[in-house]
């Protein structure tokens, strides 16, 4: 399975729509705790859920939810 099929985990996607909510208002190390990630780890994970090579598949949530905004 290519990693932009692969299905989002629950964490993932309430990242993805904290992170499109926020509009640069919160860190994105806070979107990460906030959605439920580690704080020893949130600066890190926040890091690869936005990075396009490494979960596609959120940057692409990310996308749709942005895009579904501007209709």
């Amino acid at each position: 399975m290519k990693l932009i099929d692969k299905p989002l985990t629950e964490r993932q996607k309430l990242f993805a729509q904290l992170y499109v909510e926020a509009l640069g208002a919160r860190s994105n190390t806070k979107i990460a705790i906030e959605a439920g990630y580690p704080k020893s780890s949130a600066y890190q994970r926040a890091h690869e859920l936005l990075n396009r090579e490494k979960c596609p598949h959120v940057c692409r949530y990310i996308d749709e939810i942005k895009k579904d905004l501007d209709k």
